[in-house]
């Protein structure tokens, strides 16, 4: 503590008698106590690496489980999540916290746990939806129980969104991050091409029973495991074509000895990131591969225009665009994701009809929807057959169409239009940034590839996903708060 007080006056007795003889008052001193700022500062950059290192960790342990698409997983991460927040807020002292800053997106994402705790009033009667008439259930969601499964998921992701952004309030911190994250990706890329090619083409948890000869690592789907590598894939692009001065703000005060770390890492990051495309290659999944390539031209596109908006042609800009051509051109004509693609349009023609199957569910219930996670309970109610009967239709493969069958076209709406708003915000952090776009960039890369995978399948609902996606997007919105753009 430092004590702000004039020097303390130590009168002698006698002296204070002489004062109260002549009429004199005794001189009075206010004594105020003002905080240490320089250990606040370092009490909260000490919170910040610590949880910078917990986040990073449940990230990386989150799709060991399948994923994390069972029932338990969710209930385990969110005690951690809970635990996390309690220990955050208890660990603050005099701290203004920055995510009231993002008050209107937080409204809008809230819209969907709000309304989904609606759907369990017994209200069903009132909406008879695809049932007989006096035949619906009780309440408006299908299954009480997945519903209120699916809102403890929600719950977690709101916290680990409150955490990410509060620590990640500093480039460095972001980028210690992902970097944590990156090397966590790249160990269950390393782990799946063992498990596929050497141990014999099995599961994390033993024998596969589906998606034989395809890497899927601890997912259970292929195109799941293709996505998580996409996103690592997206953050390596961030980590190694990162220019120069956005990781040393002068490096003639830096010292010498720090500048073959700081390329030894380059490297390392370079090699990971072509343990990352080999892992997605094996997975075979065409639409994560697509949507790979699109969320990793993003990312790229931003840094190298940065806040200029003209291509920074350097020889660095230069070999990461053919470095990134090339890769694209191996994903494309490899034998097992080219081969696929051969076959994209019988395939999208399936998928048309299924969606056109789900248009119906969706109108026979257009504001209430059926329940959160009740998609396989509901579609049955009107399958037929232009959905191929001989398939067991329990998800929709098209994460907007799930959310308005589920939610309603209002509540389904609102995290697109969340998220676009995010999307939005990133880009004027960017045009403001003067050297922190690495973060606002990775979030564009990953919310144009979740909007593009999401469009054919359901791979951001699995929690291993959404919650990765979540931490980036938190991430850059974090260092696109303009009160904050320019701090080191």
């Amino acid at each position: 503590m430092i004590l702000h007080a004039p020097p303390r006056n130590d009168m002698s007795a006698a002296v204070q008698s002489d004062h109260a003889r002549n009429g004199i008052a005794p001189l009075q001193f206010a004594v105020s106590f003002l905080p240490d700022r320089n250990n606040i500062h370092a009490s909260n950059r000490a919170n910040a690496s610590l949880y910078i290192w917990l986040i990073g960790l449940m990230v990386i342990l989150v799709p060991v489980p399948f994923g994390s698409h069972r029932p338990m997983p969710w209930a385990i991460w969110a005690i951690v999540a809970s635990v996390m927040m309690i220990g955050f807020v208890i660990r603050q002292k005099d701290y203004t916290y920055r995510i009231q800053t993002q008050s209107g997106i937080l409204a809008l994402a809230a819209l969907l746990p709000l309304f989904s705790a609606g759907q369990l009033l017994p209200l069903g009667h009132l909406f008879d939806g695809a049932f007989s008439p006096n035949a619906a259930p009780k309440t408006l969601t299908l299954s009480p129980s997945a519903t209120l499964l699916a809102i403890l998921r929600l719950a977690t992701y709101a916290m680990l969104f409150i955490l990410t952004f509060e620590v990640c309030s500093r480039p460095r911190h972001a980028r210690k991050l992902a970097q944590i994250i990156f090397y966590g990706v790249t160990l269950h890329a390393v782990v799946a091409m063992i498990l596929l090619s050497v141990m014999g083409d099995r599961s994390v948890w033993g024998e596969k029973t589906a998606y034989l000869g395809w890497a899927t690592g601890p997912f259970v789907n292929r195109n799941s495991f293709a996505s998580f590598m996409g996103l690592g894939i997206v953050i390596g692009i961030g980590l190694v074509f990162t220019p120069q001065k956005h990781r040393r703000a002068d490096p003639r005060i830096l010292p010498r000895q720090t500048r073959p770390r700081a390329d030894a890492r380059t490297v390392a990051n370079a090699v990971c990131l072509a343990l990352l495309c080999s892992a997605l290659i094996a997975s075979g999944s065409r639409m994560g591969t697509v949507a790979t390539i699109i969320g990793a031209c993003v990312t790229y596109a931003v840094m190298a225009t940065g806040n200029t908006h003209k291509v920074r042609i350097t020889w660095r800009q230069l070999i990461g665009a053919a470095g990134i051509l090339t890769m694209f051109a191996l994903f494309l004509m490899s034998r097992d994701i080219g081969a696929r693609l051969l076959f994209f349009m019988p395939d999208l023609s399936i998928r048309l009809d299924l969606y056109a199957n789900i248009w119906d569910l969706i109108w026979t219930r257009p504001w209430v929807g059926y329940g959160l996670d009740t998609f396989q309970v509901a579609f049955p109610l009107v399958h037929d057959q232009r959905a191929s009967p001989a398939v067991i239709w329990d998800l929709a493969h098209n994460s907007y169409l799930t959310l308005w069958a589920e939610v309603g076209l209002i509540a389904g709406t609102a995290p697109m239009i969340a998220l676009a708003w995010s999307a939005v915000r990133l880009m004027r952090g960017v045009r403001r940034a003067a050297r922190s776009e690495f973060a606002p960039a990775l979030a564009l890369g990953t919310l144009a590839m979740a909007a593009t995978h999401s469009l054919v399948d359901f791979s951001f609902e699995i929690q291993a996903n959404t919650l990765l996606l979540v931490v980036i997007v938190a991430m850059g919105l974090s260092l696109s708060n303009r009160y904050q753009m320019e701090l080191k």
